[in-house]
């Protein structure tokens, strides 16, 4: 009887299995070879990679800040009711309100605001989700969603990242030169993918951070944010069993001039069957 000492069988293994791998590799069709060297497909572009379908017209449904949003709440309403000192909150109502963010708010003079041409300024990205009115919700190509509101007549455009161009890396890439401050600002979104694996279906929620902004209003009521705003907003999808669809929305800002930690607030859309409701509106600053 033969013995091999473990050294002996370790050295011939190591010396077989790079020629046994060469065999099988020969023995494979061509397109399993391509397989086997781990050739991933590219990427589906956004739109094709969406886990929900955002298209279509939406209507607000209120049922929370009723006062704040199908009213405008008078001066120095924070939350609470009319500003006064000794309310709860300090008299900042339940916005996390810095003193100077406080003062401006209660000098809000619509007046001022329409003779300087600024009646929109509560309908930026910071505001104009808290309005009642509709959405029309709809891809201008694979990277873009164009977010039309009737509430002001005005437009959102979320931009996807779009794939590093081939021969470049990232820090090679050229960005895109930065447009003035404005009521929308820059807004880069984003899929946030869960599941898809197993029994776990694939889900997921549209995320939006916008930058860039011009200083506006929170409310109509002169509810102040600067011009160092950052929102973050995700876009939660869901179907009833009686096939209701909604759009859930939060939206969280950040603002260290005017708030002293994020605030943040959560709204409902609801599907509609066609453009019928679609009602575009001029912006008013009382």
């Amino acid at each position: 009887m033969t013995f091999f000492t473990a050294r002996y069988i370790a050295r011939t293994v190591a010396t077989l299995l790079p020629i046994a791998g060469v065999v099988i590799t020969l023995a494979l069709p061509g397109n399993l070879q391509a397989q086997g060297r781990g050739k991933a497909a590219p990427p589906a572009v956004p739109k094709a990679a969406a886990p929900f379908d955002p298209t279509g017209y939406w209507t607000s449904i209120v049922t929370e800040d009723w006062h704040v949003r199908m009213l405008v709440a008078p001066k120095g309403d924070f939350g609470s009711g009319p500003d006064a000192e000794g309310l709860p909150f300090g008299g900042q109502g339940s916005i996390p309100y810095t003193r100077e963010a406080t003062l401006l708010a209660r000098a809000w003079d619509p007046a001022k605001d329409e003779a300087a041409g600024e009646t929109c300024k509560a309908y930026g990205a910071a505001g104009i989700m808290r309005l009642p009115g509709h959405l029309h919700i709809t891809w201008t190509d694979d990277y873009t969603l164009k977010m039309d509101v009737d509430t002001g007549t005005q437009s959102r455009v979320f931009h996807f990242k779009r794939p590093v161009p081939a021969g470049q890396n990232a820090t090679a890439v050229t960005p895109e030169p930065q447009s003035a401050p404005s009521l929308q600002g820059d807004s880069v979104a984003e899929w946030v993918i869960l599941g898809g694996r197993g029994d776990w279906t694939r889900g997921g929620n549209l995320k939006v951070v916008t930058t860039n902004l011009k200083p506006g209003y929170f409310w109509k009521n002169g509810m102040v944010h600067s011009g160092r705003l950052t929102l973050t907003e995700h876009y939660r999808y869901q179907k009833e069993p009686n096939g209701d669809e909604w759009l859930n929305f939060s939206q969280m800002a950040e603002d260290p001039q005017y708030l002293t930690e994020p605030w943040i607030i959560t709204y409902h859309y609801k599907k509609l069957p066609d453009a019928s409701k679609w009602t575009p509106t001029a912006c008013s600053a009382r």
